[in-house]
């Protein structure tokens, strides 16, 4: 099965602690937003100390900028760190 298979499908995507990590962060975000349904929910969450406010806002910026395929919402916490 591929990523693609998925189109419309997907209700829920959680990127917990990762999308820091990512050199491609749009590209994540996009395919988060073809696979989840028209009401599907996006949830970002980051560490705090990992990733600055600014990079962070830019993440969800890239989120919201890939929103052609859903309008359902995106949920963004910035966690504690540990």
């Amino acid at each position: 099965m591929r990523l693609t298979d998925l189109a419309g499908q997907v209700d829920f995507v959680l990127a917990f602690a990762v999308v820091h990590e990512m050199p491609g962060v749009s590209r994540f975000f996009v395919e988060a937003s073809e696979v989840l349904k028209p009401s599907g929910q996006l949830l970002l969450v980051e560490p705090r100390g990992h990733v600055t406010t600014a990079h962070f806002d830019a993440e969800l910026q890239a989120a919201v900028k890939s929103r052609t395929y859903w309008d359902g919402p995106i949920s963004a916490e910035a966690m504690p760190p540990c």
